[in-house]
């Protein structure tokens, strides 16, 4: 596809008739920026050194391959392409890769298209009875043990599914970067040196994060992931390629918008920091950025030589201390508040969803790590190339001095120079590099492993509470036992006599006997009432005439 034929504005310059304008006027500067924050805006090219600057936007294909082409004289040092959507404008990359020789497959990866968002339709969900309880085919088991029998002895054979197989088929350059998320790219090229990262956003809000708003049951990171190629020239050439964003988007909503504006910040910030007509910098001095403007004079030298100025360039467009600051450098960063904000549920009530939610903050912690590792890994392979060039250009330079002395050793040199792979940064940048790898790993890997360690202690923390609320359970269960064991107390005699009389035991005849309780006879007097009451009767009798008349008989 070719890229966008819109001709930019009548500019200023001789050298380049109807393309570039002078990037230190207010009113270009203001136009420029804002069409670095408009998605219709597909690419821009900016030259500039200490004295003067000129930017053109949206260049058409013989734009690009005339900017390539044209041999600067140093009066513009530096020279910025920057390239949005660059499925939209392949053959401008495929001008620029055979200027500066990239491979077939870094040309061929840049061109890819990127992932489309596909639309999950709406199911219906039937009642989860119905669901349970549908009959399924039960598979003839013999049959298919038949059919998938391996022998284990030789185990050669690998089975794949057809969905492996179909996924690696459609396997592509954005499949890869959007499975994988700390995937990251070197490649050194003659003429160029070239690095890829993806990119991620803290899209969800600004400095205040609301956990509730967070997706659960994500296992990545919140935010916007972007793919960026970040390639610098031995020219003094800056090529930035980033990812379409929005695909298949012709108008923005005012959400997406506005992470354009987050997904760019940096950029626009590196872009705004070129013109002398920017004065954001005197609103926040960290905005500043030494790429042009001179720092204060001690020597009567600027702060960047010509030469370090494409590697600044190349640093600041690779260090975006901003998002890094939204997503975990800052003290109260969202998964910072998350955690303790689950903390503080967990003592309100102890259950075990909080075990699940802290599951899936750890995951998304530990991509978020791995990401942060991939750019320290590529700033270590970025300075130990860049050593290995240098230190292999000034050995061939000493070889060839030694030599031959005079013109034809310059030829050699010239010769051997060219043939050499890659193309070093310079000594500041190099610095700046160096200072980048120990933040991150002081600022972010260490906060990230922090908030990984807290995860494991809150888990720890939520089983603990967990068994403490079960203890407590337990030992009120406990009170209530003892409590009805006192009051059965009370009921013991009662008890006890109730259990002795609904007895029945032989051995206690004698017993029953003495004590008139023996049941199955008619005795319902005890024998010593017996004896009582005859004797009673006996005394009685004789006092009566009658018995007396009898003894005198």
């Amino acid at each position: 596809m070719s890229s966008t034929t819109s001709t930019p504005t009548a500019l200023s310059s001789s050298e380049d008739s109807g393309i570039f304008k002078d990037f230190d006027s207010k009113l270009v500067f203001e136009r420029c920026e804002a069409a670095v924050l408009s998605n219709d805006t597909k690419n821009f090219v900016l030259e500039f050194e200490n004295r003067s600057a000129q930017c053109a936007l949206n260049v058409d294909l013989e734009g690009i391959k005339k900017v390539c082409s044209s041999e600067r004289t140093g009066k513009l040092s530096t020279r910025w392409i920057n390239i949005w959507a660059p499925e939209t404008q392949r053959e401008s990359l495929v001008a620029i890769a055979t200027h500066y020789g990239f491979s077939p497959r870094l040309l061929g990866l840049m061109k890819c298209k990127p992932l489309t968002p596909q639309i999950v339709p709406i199911t219906t969900h039937h009642n989860r009875r119905d669901f349970w309880h549908t009959p399924k085919p039960r598979p003839d088991l013999e049959k298919t043990f038949q059919e998938k029998s391996i022998d284990i002895e030789r185990d050669h054979e690998i089975v794949e599914s057809p969905s492996t197989q179909s996924e690696a088929i459609d396997l592509s350059h954005y499949t890869i970067v959007n499975e994988v998320w700390h995937y990251a790219s070197v490649d050194w090229g003659n003429k160029y040196l070239c690095i890829g990262y993806n990119s991620l956003y803290n899209t969800t809000a600004s400095l205040k994060i609301d956990p509730e708003a967070t997706q659960k049951n994500q296992n990545r990171p919140a935010g916007k992931r972007v793919w960026m190629w970040l390639v610098l020239c031995d020219d003094g050439t800056v090529i930035s390629i980033h990812e379409n964003a929005y695909p298949n988007h012709d108008a923005l909503d005012h959400d997406e918008q506005r992470n354009l504006g987050i997904i760019r910040y940096n950029l626009r910030n590196v872009f705004c920091q070129i013109s002398n007509a920017n004065e954001s910098n005197l609103q926040n001095p960290l905005e500043t950025l030494p790429i042009r403007s001179p720092s204060l004079k001690t020597d009567g030298q600027p702060h960047a030589s010509a030469a370090d100025v494409p590697s600044l360039l190349f640093y600041y467009l690779f260090d975006d201390w901003y998002t890094s600051y939204s997503l975990v450098a800052r003290k109260e960063h969202q998964y910072g508040t998350q955690l303790e904000l689950l903390r503080a549920r967990m003592f309100t009530t102890a259950d075990l969803q909080h075990v699940d939610d802290l599951h899936h903050y750890g995951r998304q912690l530990a991509v978020l790590k791995r990401i942060y590792q991939s750019y320290s890994n590529l700033i270590e392979r970025v300075l130990e190339g860049s050593k290995k060039i240098e230190h292999s250009k000034s050995t061939m330079l000493d070889n060839a001095s030694q030599t031959q002395r005079g013109s034809e050793s310059m030829k050699i040199n010239e010769t051997t120079m060219s043939t050499s792979i890659g193309v070093p940064i310079s000594t500041t940048a190099r610095v700046r590099f160096e200072r980048l790898k120990d933040r991150i790993g002081l600022y972010c890997l260490n906060e990230i492993q922090d908030c990984i360690d807290e995860k494991d202690a809150l888990v720890l923390l939520n089983f603990n509470l967990i068994a403490i609320k079960e203890s407590s359970a337990v030992e009120s269960l406990t009170r209530i036992t003892i409590l009805l064991a006192k009051v059965t107390i009370l009921f013991l005699p009662v008890s006890l006599m109730t259990a002795y009389f609904s007895v029945q035991i032989a051995d206690l005849t004698v017993f029953g006997k003495l004590s008139g309780t023996q049941e199955a006879k008619p005795i319902y007097q005890s024998l010593s009432r017996v004896f009582f009451n005859k004797s009673k009767a006996f005394f009685r009798s004789r006092s009566t005439p009658e018995s007396k008349t009898k003894v005198l008989a």
